[in-house]
C-alpha cells in the first residue's frame, strides 16, 4: 500500500469512526421533558387531614404567568384551592382548605425546564374526623383571585315579608239597659221631630191667610180692627 493510499484509508477510517460516534451518542439531556415524581397525597390516598397538595419534579419548573399549577376539585364540583400555586426549584405547592368528605380530584398543569408543558390528574380520598369543612368556589383560585365566589356563602335572595292583618275591632256591644234607652229615645225623637214639622207648617199657613186678607180689605178701604 503507498503513503498516499493509506493516508486515504486512514481518513475514511476516521470519518467512519467520528460519524458512528454521533449515531450512538445518548441525546442531551436538555431534550428530555421533566417528569412527575412524586405526590402528596399520593394518588388514591385516603388523608384525614390536609392542608397542601405538593407534586415533586425531576426538575425545576418555569414559572411563567401562573402556567404552572394545580387545581383541587372536590366531590361536588367546587374548587378547594385556598389560592394559587407556588413553585420552589421542582416543588409545586397548593394550599387548601378541603370540605365535606369525598374523593377529590388534583388536575395539574406544569412547564418543564426545556419549555414543554406536561399535564396530568390523580385523585385521593378526604375523610376527616371532627373537622369543620371549609367552603369550595365556583372557580379555580389560579387566574380568578378577583372574580371568583363561593356559593355557599351568596345571600339568598331575601322572601317577601307578608304583614299579618290587623285584627279587627269588635263594635261595642250595648247593655240591655242602653238598648232599652235607644228603643225609647228613637221613637221620642221621631214624634217631636213630626210635631215640629207640624208647628212651623201651621204658622205658615196661618200667616199666609193672614197676608191674604189684609191685602183685600186693604183693597176695600177697611182695615181689620183686630190688627
Amino acid at each position: 500500500m503507498t503513503s498516499a493510499h493509506r493516508t486515504r484509508w486512514l481518513a475514511s477510517t476516521l470519518l467512519a469512526l467520528i460519524t458512528l460516534g454521533i449515531v450512538a451518542a445518548p441525546a442531551p439531556a436538555a431534550l428530555a421533558h421533566d417528569n412527575l415524581l412524586d405526590t402528596v397525597p399520593g394518588a388514591d390516598e385516603t388523608v384525614t387531614q390536609l392542608d397542601d397538595v405538593a407534586l415533586t419534579f425531576s426538575g425545576e419548573l418555569i414559572d411563567f404567568s401562573q402556567a404552572s399549577f394545580a387545581q383541587v376539585q372536590g366531590p361536588d364540583g367546587l374548587f378547594y384551592e385556598s389560592s394559587c400555586s407556588t413553585i420552589d426549584r421542582n416543588i409545586l405547592t397548593t394550599p387548601v382548605a378541603l370540605g365535606e368528605p369525598g374523593v377529590y380530584t388534583v388536575l395539574w398543569n406544569a412547564v418543564s425546564s426545556d419549555g414543554h408543558p406536561i399535564s396530568e390528574s390523580f385523585t385521593f380520598t378526604y375523610a376527616p374526623t371532627g373537622v369543620e369543612p371549609g367552603l369550595g368556589w365556583d372557580k379555580p383560585a389560579c387566574g380568578n383571585e378577583q372574580s371568583r365566589i363561593q356559593p355557599a356563602k351568596a345571600s339568598p335572595s331575601a322572601a317577601p315579608t307578608t304583614e299579618p292583618p290587623a285584627a279587627e275591632t269588635p263594635a261595642p256591644v250595648a247593655s240591655a239597659g242602653e238598648n232599652e234607652v235607644a228603643s225609647i229615645a228613637i221613637p221620642l225623637i221621631i214624634a217631636v221631630a213630626v210635631i215640629g214639622a207640624a208647628v212651623i207648617t201651621a204658622t205658615v199657613v196661618v200667616r199666609q191667610v193672614k197676608k191674604k186678607k189684609h191685602s183685600r180689605l186693604s183693597a176695600d178701604g177697611h182695615t181689620d180692627p183686630k190688627e
